[in-house]
């Protein structure tokens, strides 16, 4: 399989958020592809194509918003 590589940068609160996400022995960048993988409905075991475009940009937003209002609820009830 042909991969290209990315490279950007990301707002703490973004990364306290790929950080909750990590599962054990993952490193970060390996969560960040996993999250990427399966918020575009891609199986991490075997990538299969698309049949409707993504708007990326507007998913990964709407999930960052969603993680970072859960860890924000769990820290509230601390």
């Amino acid at each position: 399989m042909v991969s290209k590589q990315f490279s950007f940068r990301l707002a703490d609160e973004v990364v306290e958020a790929l950080e909750a996400l990590q599962l054990e022995g993952e490193s970060l960048n390996q969560t960040a592809q996993r999250f990427i993988a399966e918020s575009l409905g891609l199986s991490t075991a075997s990538p299969k194509k698309l049949s409707t475009p993504v708007d990326i940009k507007e998913l990964v937003k709407e999930e960052v918003r969603s993680q970072l209002e859960e860890l924000r609820g769990k820290s509230i009830a601390r």
